[in-house]
């Protein structure tokens, strides 16, 4: 009974959308792209951009139309069934995800010919565009993860403000402080530090104490280790003793407004019921909308290794589209001085060509003084300390991304100890890891080849030698062996293969 609702879900899926794909297109005497996106102002403003700068580039006519939010499962389905959209927006590993069962199109040349390539934009994040080193998408946005402070809500209480830089114990101390100040005694709490935790912020703290959820070559994970379970012990207390953060309960209680743009937590930062919450620079559109005005920003707190957790938001064109020589114009379009200067204007994350961020116009908005000095902030933190997330081949992002929110939630929720819930958590991410490499034979092959890697890097590291950066495949250990001085900068391993040899 089970298969047969799927079935029935899946042929629903497709006839649903051929069904919205043909009768749109009778609609229309311009080429009709979908472009499957989150829906909000800046989208809209984003698609009738670009089919202004086609026009005026003398391009093909295009009308550009987004459909979605939709989830990962929903475009797989429709694209194996070869109805998807002409253009996917891409979050995190999707890229991976979806050119591992054939869903997009090869843009490599296309790039090199048309001028959105590598150099057009952050060299950090090149690597979720690509797979076995062919070209599947460009950054729609790029952005770094920090910590956005309601300064009226400081003010209003007369609590200590965040510093940009602070600790562990220094997050600790200032939420308390905030958390006393904004509850009356004895009364029902309403007004928290920060909203419910999430993956971000967790690997944001857990690189912090110079280690990532993943080992080097990313064939093994590091969530047992003691580092681990001093971070999530701490995430307890911060949630269940000290009351900084709230359960997930908690915050479902919270009363939370909504607009287009906004979601609940951005409302209840609004409003001071959290004293800081998390997002990148498209922080700014929210706040732009339902305030607060007087913010400041704030790294992840650290205990020895300073971080931010860099992404990019890719575009990809469906291998299946019928205007795929259309759709390869909107990569070239995210590339364009016109695209860049939209995202200045619009603040939805940082201008994917870097260049555009060290304009006087993105640093001081005319009508927005109050964000002068923050969005340079926001740059230079995803320059000079951000990250990329380590995506394992050898699991789905989706997977991991379950595994933890379910152990960190049991946790939180007593039902289990720090201890056995990270021990259960590295013991399913190893048996979905050899699960998903025993599918394929080629995934296999590069499994084998890295946990020879990753023994070599094990024995340098035991006798105190230089590790080569090759070896490494993991984005943070590769920032961090050479910020140690472990390994040479990208480009010297010939120079330590040298000095090995004397």
């Amino acid at each position: 009974m089970k298969y047969l609702f799927t079935v029935i879900s899946v042929v629903l899926v497709v006839a649903s959308a051929l069904t919205f794909y043909s009768l749109s297109e009778q609609q229309s005497e311009r080429t009709i792209l979908y472009w499957i996106a989150g829906v909000n102002p800046a989208r809209e403003e984003q698609a009738e951009l670009f089919e202004k700068w086609m026009e005026d580039n003398g391009y093909p006519l295009v009308e550009l139309r987004i459909e979605g939010p939709k989830k990962a499962p929903k475009n797989i389905v429709q694209g194996v069934a070869g109805v998807a959209g002409d253009i996917f927006d891409c979050y995190q590993g999707e890229v991976i995800r979806f050119q591992s069962i054939g869903l997009l199109e090869d843009v490599t040349d296309a790039a090199e010919e048309m001028g959105f390539g590598q150099s057009e934009t952050y060299a950090e994040v090149w690597s979720d565009m690509i797979v076995d080193g062919r070209q599947y998408g460009f950054p729609r946005s790029v952005d770094a993860m920090v910590c956005w402070v309601n300064l009226e809500a400081f003010e209003k209480v007369g609590a200590s403000v965040p510093p940009t830089v602070w600790t562990f114990e220094e997050f600790e101390r200032i939420g308390k402080r905030y958390v006393e100040l904004s509850n009356e005694p004895g009364e029902h709490q309403t007004v928290y530090f920060t909203r419910h935790w999430g993956v971000h912020a967790t690997l944001a703290m857990f690189r912090s104490m110079g280690i990532d959820v993943y080992n080097e070559t990313m064939t093994g994970s590091n969530l047992n280790t003691a580092e681990a379970k001093e971070l999530y012990a701490m995430l307890y207390r911060w949630v269940n003793d000290l009351k900084l953060i709230p359960t997930a309960d908690d915050a479902k209680t919270l009363t939370a407004g909504s607009s287009r743009t906004s979601s609940g937590h951005m409302y209840l930062f609004s409003q001071g019921n959290y004293g800081i919450t998390f997002a990148g620079r498209y922080g700014m559109m929210f706040f732009r909308e339902v305030g607060p005005k007087k913010i400041s920003v704030s790294e992840f707190p650290h205990q020895k290794y300073r971080n931010a957790f860099l992404y990019a938001c890719g575009s990809a064109v469906y291998k299946g589209s019928k205007h795929k020589d259309l759709a390869i114009y909107f990569l070239k379009f995210m590339a364009s001085d016109a695209y860049n200067q939209g995202i200045i204007e619009n603040p939805d994350g940082l201008p994917p060509s870097p260049k555009f961020a060290h304009q006087e116009a993105f640093s001081y908005p005319v009508e927005h003084p109050n964000e002068w000095g923050l969005h340079d902030q926001i740059r230079d933190m995803a320059s000079e300390i951000g990250i990329p997330f380590a995506y394992s081949p050898f699991i789905q992002m989706s997977t991991f991304s379950r595994l933890e929110k379910n152990a960190l939630d049991s946790l939180l929720a007593d039902r289990i100890s720090v201890e056995d819930a990270l021990n259960d958590l590295a013991v399913s991410i190893e048996k979905d890891m050899v699960r998903f490499i025993s599918e394929s034979q080629r995934l296999k092959t590069v499994y084998e080849e890295r946990l020879k890697d990753q023994k070599e890097i094990e024995k340098l590291r035991q006798r105190g030698e230089m590790v080569p950066l090759h070896l490494i495949t993991n984005p943070f250990y590769r920032r961090y062996y050479v910020d140690q001085g472990w390994s040479l900068p990208e480009g010297n391993d010939d120079e330590l293969v040298a000095l090995s040899i004397e």
